[in-house]
């Protein structure tokens, strides 16, 4: 199984709190605040706005509810409160929850999204008038696949080990992309369990974020700097594709948000 660093974990916690309470005392509903990025996209005006979120999860009944703001495609804050929703199991630690008409809250249609509960990622999606908002916790991509290659003789290998976080900033101009598992050669074993690159360039889209840096130093001083950074999240961030050089040689990644969800995922 995929070992992940507690970084790359901000709402495990919770879901760990609600598995653990005392046979006394269960811990049936639990209440996080996160950090939301969300995009408003009218045709091809877009805005990118970062709020808060209330997230309650009913343990014994199974389902979700969110309150929270964002801002619309003109740049007007607007708060959302959804109903509690129905978590439906999609695969392994995989749910979908979804409310398709706004009877129940007005101004909001098509609500849909996903909880991964091994990994604490939510993202969802809604209509509000010709706006379509899409929004989500930090992006974890835990289910990647990179491939190493060194380009002067083609020796490669490719694993499922690490896992990308791209923490974005109250602007939307930069990121900080943390890895789990960093493998840094074609033969396969751990160089750092937990790296950290910042303040890398970001570019909100209709279908997601463009992600470059140039040349950008870990928090491995010294060590591990990489070069020709670019990756792009697309499928409204539902997949991820890139690529980055360190030393001489060359990754390349592709990955889902969640597991077999907005493609093929590795097990």
């Amino acid at each position: 199984m995929k070992k992940f660093s507690l970084f790359l974990l901000p709402f495990m916690a919770v879901i760990m709190l609600a598995a653990c309470g005392k046979e006394d005392e269960p811990v049936n509903k639990q209440t996080v605040s996160m950090v939301t990025n969300s995009r408003a996209i009218d045709g091809d005006q877009l805005v990118f706005s970062q709020g808060s979120n209330k997230v309650e999860v009913n343990y014994t009944d199974m389902t979700i509810q969110f309150t929270g703001d964002y801002h619309d495609a003109n740049g007007n804050s607007r708060s959302l409160t959804t109903p509690s929703m129905k978590l439906t199991h999609v695969n392994d630690m995989t749910y979908r929850f979804n409310n398709a008409t706004s009877t129940a809250y007005t101004g909001i249609d098509n609500f849909t999204g996903y909880l991964d509960m091994g990994t604490g990622m939510m993202w969802y999606s809604f209509d509000e008038g010709t706006n379509h908002v899409v929004s989500s916790s930090h992006l974890l991509y835990a289910y990647t696949t990179t491939t190493i290659t060194n380009p002067d003789n083609g020796n490669h290998s490719s694993h499922n080990q690490s896992a990308y976080l791209f923490a974005i900033d109250s602007k939307g101009e930069t990121c900080t992309m943390k890895l789990s598992n960093f493998i840094a050669n074609v033969n396969g074993s751990v160089q750092a369990t937990e790296i950290q690159y910042n303040n890398l360039k970001v570019k909100p889209t209709t279908t997601g974020y463009v992600i470059t840096a140039d040349e950008v130093e870990s928090s491995y001083r010294g060590f591990y700097t990489i070069t020709d950074l670019n990756i792009t999240l697309d499928n409204q961030c539902l997949t991820m594709s890139g690529s980055f050089k360190c030393g001489d040689l060359d990754f390349t990644i592709t990955g889902n948000l969640f597991r077999g969800v907005g493609g093929s995922t590795p097990l």
